[in-house]
């Protein structure tokens, strides 16, 4: 993975890193965290890709739930418990549903949408016909997310009509100590534990992603060496050699401009998922009515997410021609090794004519190009993410990465980004109204 300003015209990254001087010593911290190993501060989620005995326990649990005839493997969660998982797997193998089943299939369950609930627990479970072809991963970080609960409910109750055993094929992951996992344990269900200050936006290198992507076959050992190798360097001191910090210094940098919208244009369209967690990740970190003194500033940055080359054709007008409020991240694999020729003799020969013989890389690198061209001629701020490929590898590096930055990021606007009080705001209300 490598972070690239070199073709940004419309900033200057050592005007933006001057401006994040008193980072440095909230590096450190973050440096002393990881040298202690441990999950007692905040910024723990730094310590998940170096936590081996974490993946073993990890394994041992897929040892014994996994077998060759698993089919479908639901799971069950939202937001932090969800995302991450999903962004891992939609790049990996998400446009590859339509193959001969080769493997399991993740299925995702993250809201209570009646539509969906029946076609999975009428259509898809009268096909299968044996128990261990399925497997339940119910996740919550809190032990009590209303819209996890009620769909692990629902979902149980409609397996347990066809097999009794239904239980041995659920597995439950949440908080040491929570309620759920008090439940779980009364049950006789399998579960396992998040540490308590991770969050679940930083939860992905825990077992809440771990699990489910180790039990469908993804290398978990890569996920987490990539997370591991990019992490030391996130924790130099030296800013100006530090991914994370640079990243942040230049998102906050273009905040205090008026840059109020992150987007993230990935131009692997299997990538689209990867932006929609990092969509969360900002969003939650940094969108606060208070900040860490207490002050009322309303605060945030709105990250919305891009596809190049589709959304080329539905908002690059916005993104060119309108409020000069955003600032860009391309994200994209460098890989050339999987590629498809333009014919030189088409069927449409005189359209088009200079793809000849051109390769889809050619194409989809010539147009990355031009987009970059566009906007540094209209002024728009952009850095770039390269990818070496599209791997359990660089996908860990880059998860970390983010999540490193947002931390930093906090720091640079005096937020903190590990909480979310509106948002806890909405579920006591949810079950205040259910109560009644």
């Amino acid at each position: 993975m490598r972070l690239r300003f070199d073709d940004a015209k419309t900033y200057d990254l050592h005007e933006a890193l001057r401006s994040a001087e008193g980072l440095a010593e909230y590096v450190s911290e973050v440096n002393n965290v990881a040298d202690s190993g441990s999950y007692d501060a905040p910024e723990a989620s730094v310590n998940l890709a170096v936590d081996a005995e974490l993946r073993n326990r990890v394994k041992a649990v897929v040892a014994k739930k996994v077998t060759s005839e698993l089919k479908y493997i639901f799971v069950i969660g939202i937001g932090g418990s969800n995302l991450g998982t999903k962004a891992v797997y939609d790049a990996l193998y998400g446009y590859r549903d339509l193959e001969p089943e080769t493997r399991p299939r993740l299925v995702f369950l993250d809201t209570t949408n009646v539509t969906i609930l029946r076609f999975y627990t009428e259509s898809i479970l009268s096909t299968l016909s044996n128990v261990n072809e399925l497997l339940i991963v119910s996740i919550s970080k809190s032990g009590g997310t209303t819209e996890t609960i009620v769909n692990t409910e629902i979902f149980v109750a409609a397996a347990k009509k066809r097999w009794k055993t239904i239980l041995e094929r659920l597995v439950v992951i949440t908080d040491d100590g929570s309620a759920f996992a008090q439940a779980a344990y009364e049950q006789h269900v399998t579960y396992l534990t998040i540490p308590k200050q991770v969050g679940g936006r930083y939860s992905v290198l825990s077992a809440v992603g771990l699990f489910p992507l180790c039990a469908l076959g993804v290398d978990i050992d890569a996920l987490h060496q990539g997370a591991s190798d990019i992490r030391s360097y996130c924790l130099n001191d030296d800013l100006a050699h530090n991914p994370a910090a640079q990243s942040a210094a230049v998102v906050a940098y273009h905040h205090q401009s008026g840059k109020i919208i992150s987007d993230t244009f990935v131009f692997n369209s299997e990538l689209e998922s990867l932006g929609k967690w990092y969509r969360q990740l900002l969003g939650e970190s940094i969108g606060k009515e208070h900040d860490v003194d207490g002050n009322q500033v309303f605060t945030g940055i709105t990250p919305t997410v891009s596809v190049g080359s589709t959304d080329l054709h539905s908002v690059g007008q916005l993104y060119l021609g309108g409020p000069k409020d955003k600032l860009t991240t391309f994200v994209y694999s460098t890989d050339e090794s999987q590629k498809l020729l333009v014919p030189n003799e088409r069927t449409f020969s005189s359209v088009v004519e200079m793809v000849n013989g051109k390769t889809t890389n050619d194409v989809m690198s010539a147009i990355l190009e031009g987009v970059k061209i566009a906007h540094n001629k209209q002024q728009v701020p952009f850095m770039s993410v390269e990818l070496a490929s599209i791997t359990p590898y660089e996908i860990g590096a880059f998860m970390q990465f983010k999540m490193m930055e947002m931390m930093y990021l906090g720091k640079l606007l005096n937020v903190n980004p590990f909480d979310q009080p509106n948002v806890e705001s909405y579920k006591l209300e949810t079950k205040r109204i259910l109560e009644k």
